[in-house]
């Protein structure tokens, strides 16, 4: 059982294409559309897709906006699927791009997260023309959300994604579940130029440009400094810590019930 979840934020334009690219990848068993409190059509447009697949696609509103993370965390939640895809409402799946990763799944008990290859469709030539742009699309790859196949039962041990106020003002929330995840288990890819993709539609702002801009260019043009990073890294290190607390919890030799005696002087 797999199910995609959309986060989606004034996305009317564009989420017909990725629920199209959704409804065409056979192990998908629903889709769940989570608007974060939109304020143009996302929210008549998302109940427009329920009523023409109304076995496919679950809706969801949100009172208020609360970001990406938190939208992700919401259907995660009313998701009752093993597995867990997330897609952003501005790109889409190439066809069978899920199909690769449900079977790894299968042959390796232990991952928790796939990674998809991303595919940028309309990014600038200025950095493609970069040499070091393979490292730095790597760093992307490994940095999204919205590539990213799920154990559920890993993702809810993980916290979901974190929401705290820095990455509102800042974003980088995926980065910090990235870097954590490959910290603390072994993380899957996809990545080898045969495999369907995510196909990455470029616009003004994303994380990709950011990211990149840092790498290639050493640009910052959201200021963020040396202490808003220690603060990411902080919560990098509070999601290894919550998985590094359930690994020796289950990994103790007992099960059952242990009667305990606590002298109070």
């Amino acid at each position: 059982m797999l199910d995609i979840i959309i986060p989606c934020h004034n996305a009317a334009h564009t989420l017909p294409r990725a629920v199209q690219s959704c409804l065409n990848q056979p192990e998908a068993q629903h889709i769940w559309l989570i608007d974060d409190a939109s304020t143009d059509h996302t929210w008549q447009t998302i109940l427009q897709l329920q009523q023409q697949f109304p076995h496919k696609i679950q809706a969801f509103r949100l009172p208020e906006n609360r970001g990406a993370a938190q939208a992700r965390n919401w259907g995660a939640m009313q998701s009752q699927a093993e597995l867990i895809a997330f897609l952003d409402a501005d790109d889409e799946y190439q066809q069978d791009a899920l199909s690769a990763a449900c079977f790894s799944f299968q042959q390796f008990d232990f991952l928790g997260l796939i990674r998809l290859r991303l595919q940028a469709v309309g990014l600038p030539e200025h950095y493609r023309t970069q040499p070091d742009f393979a490292r730095a699309w790597h760093s992307v790859q490994m940095t999204v959300g919205g590539n990213t196949v799920f154990r559920r039962v890993f993702f809810l041990a993980c916290g979901g994604f974190p929401h705290d106020e820095l990455f509102r003002q800042f974003g980088g929330e995926d980065g910090a579940l990235g870097l954590a995840t490959v910290g603390s288990s072994v993380v899957g890819t996809l990545f080898d130029e045969h495999e369907p993709a995510v196909l990455h539609h470029w616009r003004d702002g994303i994380h990709a440009a950011h990211l990149l801009d840092a790498i290639l260019f050493r640009r910052n043009p959201r200021a963020v400094g040396a202490h808003d990073l220690d603060r990411a890294n902080q919560v990098t290190q509070r999601i290894q810590t919550q998985l590094g607390s359930l690994k020796t919890i289950l990994a103790a030799p007992q099960t059952g019930v242990m009667p305990l005696l606590v002298e109070r002087k």
